[in-house]
């Protein structure tokens, strides 16, 4: 698991370096504390009940703690927020209390008033401290497969501007923490539930930015088609009888179109070689829609494979994070078949077009 470990860390402190760099004068500081009841999705038999205590695992809740910049007026950046997070995952003893360190992304879709706008945000990072599957002791636990997974989180929110420097936030968010399969089992752990959040903003204007995804900029005429060019790498394992760590490597071509500032769409060409499936090469074609933001770019794509040992839908999940205009760190997550975990996308790459 120090695969997952030292990527995720890695992540955090490339954002630590890149948020100085994206810090000026016209930024504003912003600290949140939330708190997140939520519902266990019960996809798994350890969880309804199948378990050494007996006991349905029906309930979590995450505390989190973040604190982000967010560039004051700025339109063509829809009033969005960047920055790292802390918290941690309450649920049934048997699973632990992991803590979480993840980056943050976060702006405005739509405001409806100078003072109330529906917001989303996105959590990226890694969950420390799981409760793992263990032969002899909880041998049905094939939720968590090791003590560090990932975390990948979800929010949609209303957002209430309560005065100059504090904001209310109610809303509902989706949680996900798994391995990627380098360690099994890897059924992952998910839960759905409310989200309820103070924001202090310490130096934020009077006159507040209306800024938002669907208030973007404009992109200049012959600057809508952009390029990227993505090599990355990574290991799986495929079950428990199987001790075996395969490699897993791939490059992938996405041109895509900017609406505006904030929004992209186009078709991908993914050329994947998994060695726990086949000693040749796939291709596959996605069809993918990006959201830009300051530093970060968010990335999901649904497509499938049509040459080669693969013969499945897939699905990518992926944060970029840009280091210079052209260049930038990319860390993504494919599953297959709208339901099972494949292996984590960890590698570089070169945007064109910009």
């Amino acid at each position: 698991m120090r695969h997952i470990l030292y990527h995720c860390l890695l992540i955090v402190l490339v954002s630590m370096v890149a948020l100085p760099v994206w810090s000026d004068t016209t930024m504003v500081h912003r600290l949140e504390a939330d708190v997140v009841p939520s519902g266990v999705i019960q996809n798994n038999r350890y969880l309804r009940g199948e378990n050494p205590d007996g006991v349905n695992i029906k309930n979590s809740t995450t505390f989190r703690l973040k604190y982000a910049l967010q560039r004051a007026g700025n339109p063509s950046e829809a009033g969005a927020y960047a920055g790292i997070g802390v918290g941690t995952l309450v649920t049934d003893r048997q699973l632990g209390t992991p803590f979480l360190a993840y980056i943050v992304q976060g702006a405005p879709i739509v405001n409806f008033s100078r003072r109330v706008s529906l917001s989303y945000e996105l959590n990226l990072g890694v969950a420390v401290g799981w409760k793992a599957y263990e032969a002899t002791i909880n041998e049905t636990n094939h939720v968590v497969g090791s003590k560090v997974m990932s975390y990948i989180g979800a929010d949609v929110f209303l957002r209430f501007m309560l005065s100059r420097h504090w904001d209310l936030n109610l809303g509902y968010g989706y949680a996900h923490s798994s391995n990627a399969n380098l360690r099994m089992p890897n059924e992952g752990f998910n839960t759905m539930g409310g989200r309820v959040s103070l924001a202090y903003y310490f130096n934020r204007r009077e006159d507040i930015s209306r800024a938002s995804l669907f208030t973007a900029e404009t992109v200049p005429q012959g600057k809508h088609w952009a390029w990227d060019i993505v090599a990355y790498g990574g290991w799986k394992k495929r079950s428990l009888e199987n001790p075996t760590t395969y490699s897993v490597a791939g490059i992938s071509v996405s041109p895509t179109y900017r609406l505006n500032s904030a929004f992209a769409l186009g078709p991908s060409i993914d050329g994947v070689y998994d060695e726990s499936v086949s000693p040749k090469m796939s291709l596959g074609l996605q069809a993918r829609a990006e959201l830009t933001m300051p530093i970060f770019r968010a990335s999901a794509g649904i497509g499938r494979y049509v040459v080669g040992g693969l013969d499945c839908f897939y699905e990518t999940l992926a944060m970029k994070i840009d280091v210079s205009r052209h260049f930038f760190f990319n860390i993504g997550y494919c599953l297959y078949n709208y339901n099972y975990t494949n292996n984590l996308m960890l590698g570089i790459g070169l945007r064109l077009g910009t």
